[in-house]
């Protein structure tokens, strides 16, 4: 009850359908327009930025407007300005925002990565099984959730990473693989589904976008020689100025700004000569860690509005489903930020704003947890690197040597290791990192695929060979 009574309390009109659904047991729907209370639902829009860095945003003083459209939504949403991923490759981290559990918790650590002997040309892998981690069956996502509360579910991802294999597929009525295809291809294919999903209302929608991932296409007009010191930043950012023209067009085509939650949201960033690194490799600096979480939809209440309150990827999923009046899951690590929303929303509402004050502060105090594990066939070894975030402090613990602590107010380059300086500080994040570890390992479901020739052609251009 108390879950949808926050919905409602999002949106005041909202607030009798909201007591309605807190006593009628929403079945799922066998197809037909919906009736009743389930027509009052928003439909819901979710879209992954695969590899997409914030900073690279005017919004958030990029020295230019790399996404006009993207910027001017932002101004008009809840922004959070301290979003972190869980890790800083994509499986995992799209496993974390579709369960709202920490890559251990849900056992999908890696996804798609081939390994080749040293001596081994590439085409020697052809042929060879590559053992994958898949979500496991008990673990209900996203998708099967609102799709058991009535939602027609759709979904079109571009990663070679989302799809049947890991189980991303699950809960989608309608759901399309679409390795390595351009941005204004998923437009066409949803144009597909058009009449049967603004029929079908309310509906999930959820695009994972690879367009901003290597390899880097220089895209006119965005592109600008020049622009970023390192190589492949100006390509980059055309890149982003293109994805971000593809979305305007889908929010007007699709009227995303009417009786519509949008979530955007980026998986992890990318590397450009920071600690030495490019890409998304065996990382977990801000670079690669601090994503987008942006949620809008001012006519169903959302404010606009920046939040400083440090989240991460796996409150997506219980924000989401607690905004449009479903009871999340028990037993997630994530947590609804949607009180801070009503707060913001509702000041006048003392009970809402000492809730919302309440889980805020809460959240503000939690400690936040990335991890990648890097496997060796060769060595017959696994690497972990974990990070825990308790701003301002982040501990970072490689798989050797000692742990290093940076304090992100005052050195948001993650320049400097304070640990020395700061031992109380490390010790007890280290001891809060350790004790969830201790609970957190799952044995996850692997599954085996062969790798044909054009899915290591595809691996080898996404960088995803070793």
């Amino acid at each position: 009850m108390r879950k949808l009574l926050h919905w409602s309390l999002v949106n005041p009109r909202w607030v009798v359908v909201g007591l309605a659904l807190a006593l009628v047991s929403c079945a799922p729907r066998d197809g037909g327009a919906p009736t009743g209370e389930l027509a009052e639902r928003p439909d819901v829009v979710l879209i992954v930025l695969d590899t997409f860095r914030p900073d690279h945003l005017g919004f958030n003083g990029y020295n230019r407007s790399t996404a006009p459209f993207l910027e001017a939504l932002m101004e008009r949403s809840a922004v959070f300005t301290r979003a972190f991923s869980t890790s800083s490759w994509t499986a995992p981290a799209t496993s974390s925002l579709f369960t709202g559990l920490y890559p251990m918790r849900h056992g999908v650590t890696e996804g798609f990565l081939a390994h080749r002997r040293r001596s081994a040309a590439l085409e020697d892998l052809i042929g060879e099984k590559m053992s994958l981690n898949r979500l496991p069956e008990d673990v209900e996502t996203l998708a099967e959730l609102l799709q058991n509360y009535g939602y027609a579910t759709f979904g079109v991802a571009t990663n070679i990473n989302i799809g049947h294999e890991i189980g991303f597929d699950r809960g989608f009525g309608r759901f399309a693989k679409m390795i390595e295809t351009p941005a204004v291809d998923v437009v066409s294919k949803i144009s597909e589904w058009r009449e049967q999903m603004l029929s079908a209302r309310p509906y999930f929608l959820y695009l994972h976008f690879n367009d901003v991932h290597k390899p880097y296409e220089t895209r006119a007009p965005w592109y600008l020689e020049g622009d970023g010191d390192e190589a492949g930043v100006a390509a980059y950012n055309s890149e982003i100025g293109y994805l971000d023209s593809v979305i305007a067009k889908l929010f007007d085509d699709y009227g995303w700004d009417r009786e519509t939650l949008l979530v955007v949201v980026s998986d992890h960033g990318e590397e450009f000569g920071e600690h030495g690194q490019y890409g998304h490799r065996f990382s977990l600096y801000d670079e690669l860690v601090r994503v987008l979480f942006v949620i809008s939809g001012n006519d169903v209440g959302i404010p606009a509005g920046v939040i400083r309150t440090p989240v991460s990827l796996i409150d997506v999923m219980p924000t989401i489903v607690e905004l449009v009046g479903v009871e999340p899951p028990d037993g997630r690590d994530g947590h609804s930020v949607a009180e801070l929303l009503v707060g913001r929303s509702l000041l006048d509402s003392s009970s809402a704003v000492s809730t919302s004050t309440g889980n805020a502060r809460a959240l503000q105090r939690r400690t936040l947890f990335a991890h990648r594990m890097n496997r060796r066939p060769r060595e017959a070894r696994e690497d972990h690197l974990w990070t825990a975030i308790r701003m301002p402090w982040k501990l970072v613990m490689p798989p050797q040597g000692h742990p290093r602590l940076y304090h992100l107010g005052e050195d948001p380059e993650e320049l400097t290791d304070v640990s020395e300086e700061h031992v109380d500080v490390a010790a007890g994040l280290a001891a809060e990192l350790l004790a969830f570890q201790s609970t957190a390992r799952r044995q996850g479901e692997n599954i085996e695929v062969e790798i044909d020739e054009d899915t290591l052609k595809t691996l080898e251009s996404l960088g995803y060979v070793e």
